[in-house]
């Protein structure tokens, strides 16, 4: 018979009302969400009852995230169409009795992760698969606390699960990164520790981060951009990076697994990062999307694909302020006072006759900004058809000037569009990864498997790999305690 903890922990996950509140009233999304939290309870209990601290256990759960809009633009400044997503992370941790942590997944095939705190460098006793990020987190938090003075970390146990789809484009890296992070330090109580809350606001303002904005938690605001320091291994105002996981992008992903609301969709701007609005997806549409299990890896021999990008961008700023006598840092502030779109003629104009690969990267960027403006006034008008030509265009930018659409995310685009969507697009880092669609509310189970059926007569390796879903806009991060 269970008690004490453990039985408030399994009464809480058989309540629909944690459910409801992160991912809203979908009784299938309910059902799914609910069996998958379970498994991790079950192995939780049978494998740490008598290894952990029983106080107190958190629940936690970390979305991923899809990019409507903002392919490649944060990093310059630039502002991103963001929707939370109902894919995750779920979580239970507890501090270890036995001073090593263990981080399983509730996947057998996914191994666990063994290692030991105590010293600056964790160590490392077994690698499960993600293990890179765990021990990322681990040493540079641990890290951090210590150079600061304050408590380091203590080791913990847990067990997790997740369906968000790796080399998906819809951040499973960023959302393994927050997990682990979050697995750490909800347990050691650092999320309500006001000497903690300090460092990250402190630090947040010296890396310069604008405090004090509409609706937007400044602590939490200031958390996402300290865990973008966690991925690409920057110092975070005083607080000391190490290697990091190895991109050079932007803060996209992290503002919107821990910013996000649901039912709301974000759009932001970056360098520093800004919530400029949440708006309302409209209830008679559904956004649908399509993983094409063409991975977009992340590897070491993938990265120069991803960073080239970046590494452009740039190369287009330092050719700018050659030209024009500048001293700019961003894309964004190279033109003033004149739309996007003349911005995108103007650089354009400026950067080929130099060299035309940098001339079309700077091209994009200023483009998809304006694409972005246009639709977001389309989504609060409900001008459907409005939104339907400008992802559709976002789509095209993407291909022709960033080179990252595959074939197999091409193909979903155009066969999304063929059967009827409001429109379609790839989106995230590109190089594999997944394609949205807008479809009507009511349609949107049909219309997947219409979708799921052309794709795999197309491709058929990817049978049992691709994944088609509905998309209602979800909660961010979310962690409680569980007091027994």
């Amino acid at each position: 018979m269970k008690h004490g903890v453990l039985k408030v922990l399994q009464d809480r996950i058989n309540d629909d009302e944690l459910f409801v509140k992160l991912f809203g009233c979908d009784e299938r999304i309910i059902a799914y969400k609910k069996r998958m939290l379970k498994s991790v309870f079950d192995l939780f209990e049978s494998k740490f009852s008598g290894l952990i601290e029983r106080e107190s256990i958190r629940i936690i759960s970390v979305p991923n995230r899809v990019e409507l809009l903002g392919k490649h633009t944060d990093y310059q400044g630039g502002e991103t169409f963001l929707l939370t997503g109902p894919k995750n992370f779920f979580a239970i941790s507890a501090i270890s009795r036995d001073d090593i942590s263990e981080l399983v997944n509730a996947d057998p095939k996914l191994g666990t992760t063994v290692l030991k705190l105590g010293r600056r460098k964790p160590e490392v006793l077994k690698e499960g698969e993600g293990a890179n990020y765990t021990i990322t987190v681990a040493k540079r938090l641990y890290n951090n606390l210590l150079d600061k003075g304050q408590n380091p970390i203590r080791n913990v146990k847990s067990v997790f699960i997740g369906d968000i789809p790796f080399g998906g484009g819809t951040s499973g890296s960023s959302a393994k990164l927050i997990a682990d992070f979050y697995i750490f330090s909800s347990v050691n109580d650092l999320l309500e520790d006001k000497g903690f809350i300090s460092l990250v606001l402190e630090n947040g303002k010296k890396a310069g981060i604008k405090i004090g904005q509409q609706e937007v938690d400044d602590f939490t605001l200031s958390l996402s951009m300290y865990l973008a320091h966690f991925e690409n291994g920057l110092d975070f105002g005083d607080l000391r990076g190490n290697k990091g996981v190895g991109t050079f992008g932007g803060s996209e992903d992290h503002t919107a697994i821990l910013l996000g609301q649901r039912g709301k969709l974000l759009l932001c701007r970056y360098c520093p990062t800004e919530v400029l609005e949440r708006i309302d997806m409209k209830d008679d549409f559904q956004t649908v999307v399509a993983y094409s299990a063409k991975v977009a890896e992340k590897t070491k021999d993938a990265m120069a694909k991803y960073n080239r990008l970046s590494k452009y961008a740039s190369s287009s700023v330092s050719v700018l302020n050659e030209i024009n006598g500048t001293n700019h840092r961003l894309l964004r502030d190279c033109y003033q006072n004149m739309s996007c779109e003349q911005m995108a003629r103007d650089v354009y104009k400026q950067l080929s006759r130099r060299d035309k690969m940098l001339a079309e990267r700077a091209y994009q960027f200023f483009m998809e900004r304006e694409i972005i403006r246009k639709a977001v006034r389309c989504m609060k008008d409900g001008d459907i058809k409005g939104y339907e030509k400008l992802i559709n265009e976002s789509h095209e930018l993407s291909k022709r000037y960033l080179g990252n659409i595959v074939p197999e995310v091409d193909f979903l685009q155009q066969t999304a569009n063929r059967l009827g969507a409001y429109g379609a697009t790839g989106f995230g880092a590109g190089f594999g990864g997944s394609c949205y669609a807008v479809v009507g509310r009511s349609e949107a189970k049909d219309f997947i498997k219409r979708w799921e059926e052309e794709y795999m007569k197309t491709f058929p390796q990817y049978r049992k790999k691709a994944q088609f879903d509905e998309y209602p806009p979800s909660s961010g991060c979310y962690w409680e305690k569980t007091d027994g």
